[in-house]
């Protein structure tokens, strides 16, 4: 079957996961003071489409959400698609993602891979940027297991040092506490946090919303 066919089916099989998800997305954009805007599409809608790893041309975003917290651009979606493997074998995939629009757009393509959590939902990943590796072991010792045991971060090796000043083990060691197992992308100007849970909660949604700020401002070396 072809992935449209199979997001489709997908959908008409979630659909009432996604309405209740739809249902806490609403609430939490009314407390925190964004616009809900419901279900958008990326080919026909004037709304800004949230790129990175996990955008494609069938992605279905439905549930759309934006404003401003903490100093910051936010937008989220709540977005399904369809991921064909090598195997011509299609897996569902579902993402709650968070954007904050960074004032540093010079900052390098980084991700934060969760480890002890189903990598199937960013496979994607790897075959767009294969030229990107793990460089966990070119930062020093002073960076904590916690961190080296929960996160991959994948990068350049020649971004390496430049990023420890930012990417201190204070910083390392809370984004392990922080945000795992959700992953962590920088690309383009942008931060990008990624949930895979299929059940979501607005305390998940706050705690989310509070670690993206805080990790934007470090990126962008604003003061606490």
């Amino acid at each position: 079957m072809k992935s449209g066919g199979v997001l489709r089916r997908m959908l008409r099989h979630y659909s009432p996961l996604i309405r209740s998800r739809g249902v806490a997305i609403r609430r939490f954009a009314s407390k925190t003071g964004l616009v809900y805007f419901g279900t958008v599409d990326q080919h026909e809608d004037e709304h800004e489409v949230i790129r990175g790893l996990t955008v494609s041309t069938t992605h279905r975003d439905a549930h759309y959400a934006v404003g401003s917290f903490d100093g910051y651009d936010i937008s989220i979606v709540d977005r399904f698609d369809v991921i064909v493997d090598a195997h011509h074998e299609a897996a569902e995939h579902s993402w709650l993602i968070f954007r904050a629009n960074l004032q540093d757009e010079s900052l390098p393509h980084l991700f934060f891979k969760p480890l002890g959590h189903s990598p199937a939902a960013y496979n994607k990943f790897f075959t767009a940027f294969n030229h990107l590796h793990i460089i966990n072991d070119v930062f020093n010792d002073a960076h904590s297991q916690e961190f080296h045991a929960r996160y991959e971060l994948f990068g350049l090796a020649t971004h390496a040092l430049a990023l420890e000043e930012t990417l201190t083990p204070y910083v390392t060691q809370t984004i392990a506490a922080r945000f795992w197992p959700h992953a962590i992308e920088i690309y383009e100007g942008k931060l990008y946090v990624y949930i895979t849970e299929h059940r979501l909660s607005e305390t998940v949604f706050g705690a989310t919303l509070q670690a993206t700020t805080w990790l934007a401002s470090i990126l962008d070396k604003k003061e606490d």
